[in-house]
């Protein structure tokens, strides 16, 4: 699969403004939108979705009622954190020291179980 620019996955996305289903991506324990799915087939990250729901399991993460992740992604190296929305402070932040997801910073909600992009919310 040819790797996909950052403008491309950007216009992909730029339509998501809801969801028709809800998809399992992978074994950890959250749901994903349409347009989540649409990110992972496109980037080849079905990692991020993996990574984001594997913090779910630490009870002090998993008690984030709602959770913005954030993906900065300079060159091939990338740092994921997580924040709850209202204030600046990381509450997860994971060192990313190989990736071809497009460079920028792409940011998802995860509430109520579901992994979205904030479009989508």
């Amino acid at each position: 699969m040819a790797k996909v620019t950052a403008e491309q996955l950007r216009d992909s996305i730029s339509q998501c403004i809801g969801t028709e289903a809800y998809h399992r991506l992978s074994i950890v324990p959250i749901n994903c939108t349409d347009g989540v799915k649409a990110v992972a087939e496109l980037a080849g990250a079905f990692w991020l979705v993996d990574a984001i729901g594997s913090y779910q399991t630490e009870p002090k993460i998993k008690a984030e009622e709602f959770q913005v992740w954030k993906l900065e992604v300079k060159g091939s190296t990338a740092v994921l954190y997580m924040t709850d929305g209202n204030s600046n402070q990381r509450k997860v932040e994971q060192l990313i020291t190989y990736t071809d997801f497009p460079e920028g910073t792409w940011e998802f909600y995860l509430t109520d179980n579901v992994l979205m992009l904030t479009s989508e919310y």
